[in-house]
């Protein structure tokens, strides 16, 4: 599904499990929760430029043992308001230490990986 277009159009995405899809798929405005992942990185709601077809996506991302969590994605322009990572992983994932809105105008893509 692809939508509208927005002058930032660097390509995120957020990659989710069937009932986190199913979730913010179902609001016109999709909300991103900021959450607590393993490791000691802080809450928040986490993105990166790798796209569904990347080689070893899992991997890449450190989503180790859960592969549920890379099953679905969501694609959206621009980095407003994120963070990029500090260290080696910078180049590909952003955060929000809030929850994150993306209204429909920046939304691109969703669905199945």
């Amino acid at each position: 599904m692809s939508l509208g277009s927005t002058a930032d159009d660097q390509r995120l995405h957020h990659y989710t499990d069937d009932s986190g899809f199913k979730a913010i798929s179902s609001q016109p405005v999709w909300l991103f929760k900021a959450s607590k992942p393993s490791g000691d990185h802080p809450k928040a709601a986490y993105f990166t430029s790798l796209p569904p077809e990347t080689k070893n996506l899992s991997k890449r991302l450190f989503v180790r043992g859960c592969a549920k969590k890379t099953e679905f994605f969501f694609s959206f322009a621009g980095t407003f308001g994120l963070t990029r990572l500090r260290g080696g992983r910078g180049d590909h994932i952003f955060y929000s230490l809030d929850d994150y809105p993306v209204e429909e105008e920046r939304q691109r893509d969703r669905g199945k990986t």
